[in-house]
């Protein structure tokens, strides 16, 4: 597999345990309300994923371009969407 479609895959799936964690952090479901404190979960969340991935694949991704748009941006919006989505519904 390309290591773009690896690196994208990791950032997806974390995003998704991210909106989880920031959901609970925003419905309360740990005793109290602070989304503040969900979006900076969700932001070390961002920060521990791309260590791993600099690990992982750090000799054949370069440049902060390649970052943005194989982790950052993808993690993001999905991050953001499902947080949502997760907030309204529940």
């Amino acid at each position: 597999m390309d290591t773009t479609v690896k690196v994208v895959s990791i950032h997806l799936v974390a995003a998704i345990v991210a909106a989880f964690i920031s959901v609970s952090f925003s419905l309360g479901w740990l005793g109290f309300k602070n989304e503040a404190l969900a979006f900076v979960a969700g932001l070390i969340i961002l920060y521990v994923i791309g260590q791993v991935c600099q690990n992982l694949f750090g000799e054949e991704i370069k440049g902060f371009s390649a970052w943005l748009w194989d982790g950052i941006l993808p993690f993001a919006f999905c991050w953001f969407i499902l947080w949502t989505i997760l907030f309204n519904y529940l």
